[in-house]
């Protein structure tokens, strides 16, 4: 068997196991210790053949992160950009999948399926680490804040007479 044949049957594997961008394709393929030749031949004939195609990548990425695993825009375009995806496709993906669609609107979302899990915890800490989990996906301190409080609501021990609530990035 060739080596373009080898490198051919392995990038079909990565394939069988989750779609890849053309960068992500390339770093597996050099790491397997195939030829520069071999590696863009290979990665000519995926293209071809529609195995790789970025801009499809992208646009079913940032949809898959905005909407099963939500979380702000400007995350999902730093993991793209990871990817290996042009930064015009990024902007492309980021547009089409999520239109006019605002960071608050996707934070509310994310804070919504993750409420079952902070049932039962003391209100302090159920604020902190609903304010936590939305940093840790990309939303800004402000929206962040805005969202944990309408979404699990303002007073209480926690929130001091300036209207700040404990601990969230105040």
């Amino acid at each position: 068997m060739s080596e373009r044949e080898r490198a051919y049957k392995y990038l079909l594997h990565l394939l069988s196991i989750r779609p890849r961008t053309e960068e992500e394709a390339r770093r597996k393929l050099r790491g397997k210790g195939f030829s520069s030749e071999a590696i863009e031949d290979v990665i000519a004939r995926a293209k071809e053949e529609k195995l790789l195609d970025d801009r499809l990548f992208a646009r079913l990425y940032a949809e898959d992160r905005a909407f099963r695993r939500p979380r702000a825009k400007r995350l999902i375009e730093q993991e793209l950009a990871r990817k290996g995806i042009p930064s015009e496709l990024v902007r492309e993906a980021i547009d089409r999948a999520l239109g006019e669609v605002e960071d608050a609107d996707l934070a509310r979302e994310a804070l919504r399926r993750r409420l079952p899990a902070l049932e039962g915890l003391p209100r302090e800490a159920a604020l902190r680490r609903a304010f936590s989990y939305l940093l840790r996906r990309g939303f800004p301190p402000g929206i962040a804040r805005e969202v944990v409080q309408e979404l699990l609501g303002s007073g209480g021990p926690e929130e001091g007479r300036d209207g700040n609530t404990g601990g969230l990035g105040d």
